[in-house]
């Protein structure tokens, strides 16, 4: 299996990497930190032993440490070789290469950072190449664990590979600044814990990539943070993980769904906020062990649960299905590597790149999942909506929703001076309907009279149920006479045509009080008026429109 995962890394890596002039290099270590005209003068090759990591320096040890490092055969000055430690980190080197007598040192962070070149691999120039039999000498100090895969390449390749990384790098960070900036606007207007959880982790998965990937030398105050030590960036990595655990623990509604699993994932949360809080006060690198365990367990956890909901139906489980998927595959590489049990070479730098891709992409798959609930809680508030000022029966207003518009109908009117009628509606003899055609018939009755209205009516009027079978006509603009005329048009229609149900003529008729308001008139004043109109015409007969105030009787028929 190893070897499988060190191939298939290696040959994804051909074309990343480039090739180092073809040369074979051979990396030996000195477990001390003699005096450097010693171990240059060769009083010390003899301690000098293979470490066992092909072409990959990889300094566990917090001390300095001696590096030897030779070619089997010549390497000219041709091209200007220049020697790439990859992945540094907050590896320190001072270097004694042939054609110089004074060091050189190399550094991410710090003074002895060479802005020359991006932060993907200290470059330390060989004026002379490296003539055969000869030796380039580190001293290296590695505060932070970290595999740095070693190449004699032109400068034109390093120049080449750097402009390329410099663009991944820029858009991976990019995208993480993005989506950041919208996490933050998104917890900042909705003010919900959860929202808070999936921001903080967003920050913390940037300030991750830019102290990793040394990027962070650039922001102010952030390079002295993340160059002191390692333990800023455990602190980040901890929190990060207690953040999103806590965040999909809530999402995902486990303390409902999965609710023993959901247990152990915050015990696991709160292992790693205790890491984090333990690295503030020590640098043990057990701590960075212990974080690392508790990552790779509540991925490994997440994954199962995540599958398990997604099954059962829940969307949002299938972003963050796809984002801890490769994430944890990644981790669980990364770890392997840094105990020492999988060596990847050359392919170390591409596995940094791949985690950085998929910290970003978790991101962005997990605001899309976001994006989807709030389009459901969108939906749902919608339909909410409706339903409080829709009648689900017949699809007219509903009594709240329609004495808000009367309100406002009545502001309008009372600020541009213009006429409002209103038409009250009572279909008549409702319960006798009721009583011979069932319930259902008189539902049937009701949305019939209420598709008859709706298509006599103008689009800035309103039509609303007041209770049982009475119904409220607002007609903006339209004067006593006017609405009148549409009252007439509804009830005649109404008579006119019967609604057939089940092989039955149901038919009904309409009586109609009408009113038009009056300056300084409130809503309930206008109401009594309309309502004292309408009962004018169920005193006449039924089955015609009454006017208010004079109650005068529009249309009369014999009494049904």
């Amino acid at each position: 299996m190893k070897r499988l995962c060190r191939w298939c890394c290696l040959l994804l890596c051909l074309g990343m990497v480039g090739s180092a002039l073809g040369q074979e290099l051979l990396l030996q270590r000195l477990a001390a930190d003699p005096p450097a005209p010693e171990v240059v003068a060769g009083r010390h090759d003899a301690a000098f032993a293979d470490a066992g990591h092909g072409a990959t320096l990889y300094e566990r040890s917090k001390q300095p440490t001696w590096w030897r490092i030779r070619a089997d055969r010549a390497i000219g000055s041709a091209g200007q070789p220049q020697l790439v430690l990859q992945s540094p980190y907050l590896t320190r080197v001072e270097a004694w290469v042939p054609g110089r007598t004074a060091p050189t040192r190399h550094a991410i962070y710090g003074a002895d950072a060479d802005l020359r070149y991006s932060t993907r691999a200290l470059v330390i120039a060989l004026p002379q190449g490296l003539p055969r039999g000869a030796s380039i000498w580190l001293r290296v100090h590695a505060p932070a664990a970290m595999p740095m895969p070693v190449g004699i390449v032109p400068l034109a390749q390093v120049q080449r590979e750097d402009l390329h990384y410099v663009g991944w790098r820029a858009f991976i960070l990019g995208s993480t600044a993005v989506l950041a900036i919208l996490a933050i606007a998104l917890w900042a207007r909705l003010r919900e814990p959860i929202y808070g959880y999936f921001t903080a982790n967003v920050m913390c998965v940037l300030l991750y990539l830019l102290g990793l990937g040394g990027e962070a030398r650039a922001v102010p105050g952030l390079a002295s943070v993340f160059a002191s030590s390692p333990t800023p960036m455990r602190i980040v990595a901890a929190l990060g993980g207690f953040f999103i655990i806590t965040f999909q623990r809530r999402q995902l509604e486990m303390h409902r769904q999965l609710p023993r699993l959901d247990r152990v994932l915050r015990l696991c949360a709160l292992f790693l906020l205790g890491i984090a809080m333990a690295c503030l006060v020590s640098d043990s690198v057990v701590l960075s062990l212990l974080g690392n365990v508790g990552l790779i367990v509540g991925a490994a956890l997440l994954l199962p649960c995540c599958l398990l909901l997604a099954l059962r139906g829940q969307r949002y489980a299938w972003p963050l299905l796809a984002s801890w998927t490769p994430l944890w595959m990644l981790c669980v590489l990364r770890c392997l590597e840094l105990t020492g049990w999988l060596h990847l070479d050359l392919a170390a730098p591409l596995l940094a790149h791949g985690i950085s891709l998929a910290l970003a992409i978790s991101c962005l798959l997990v605001t899309f999942g976001l994006a989807e609930q709030m389009l459901e809680l969108r939906r749902d508030r919608d339909r909410v909506s409706r339903m409080a000022t829709v009648d689900e029966l017949t699809g007219m207003l509903t009594r709240a929703a329609l004495q808000q518009r009367l309100a406002e109908a009545l502001q309008d009117a009372a600020r541009s001076e213009r006429p409002l009628a209103l038409a009250y509606i009572d279909i008549d003899h409702f319960k006798r309907i009721n009583d011979i055609h069932g319930h259902a018939g008189g539902d049937a009755c009701l949305r019939w009279v209420a598709a008859c209205a709706r298509a006599r009516l103008r689009s800035t009027d309103t039509l609303g149920r007041q209770g049982g079978d009475e119904m409220l006509l607002l007609m903006p603009g339209a004067t006593l006479e006017a609405a009148r005329r549409v009252a007439e048009d509804i009830r005649q229609h109404v008579a006119a045509q019967p609604l057939p149900r089940e092989g039955q003529a149901l038919s009904c008729t309409l009586s109609v009080g009408v009113a038009q308001w009056q300056h300084g008139e409130s809503v309930a004043a206008l109401l009594q008026r309309a309502d004292a109109a309408l009962y004018a015409s169920k005193a006449a007969g039924r089955n015609r429109v009454s006017v208010s105030p004079t109650h005068r009787v529009t249309h009369q028929e014999p009494q049904p």
